[in-house]
């Protein structure tokens, strides 16, 4: 299982291949959808994202808006049984 750090490392990389500089200043409480860092089809590729991180698939009802909302929540959804 990934630890949380190791979790935040590779979401910051992630964030900033897809947005450049606007990731620089993202942690693991920063809001990503309602800021408008990630609009619908980057929701979708991170969703993707958390299950390579999980290595299985995630229950659509898990990936809530709320739950993507902040690299934490996410890191919630992948280290859940």
């Amino acid at each position: 299982m990934i630890g949380e750090q190791q979790f935040f490392e590779s979401a910051r990389e992630f964030l900033r291949e897809r947005l450049g500089e606007q990731a620089a200043h993202v942690d693991a409480d920063t809001e990503l959808i309602q800021s408008g860092l990630l609009d619908s089809l980057l929701v979708l590729e991170f969703f993707f994202f958390l299950e390579g991180v999980r290595g299985a698939a995630i229950a659509a009802d898990a990936a809530t808006a709320e739950e993507l909302s902040t690299l934490r929540n996410a890191y919630r959804i992948v280290v859940a049984s």
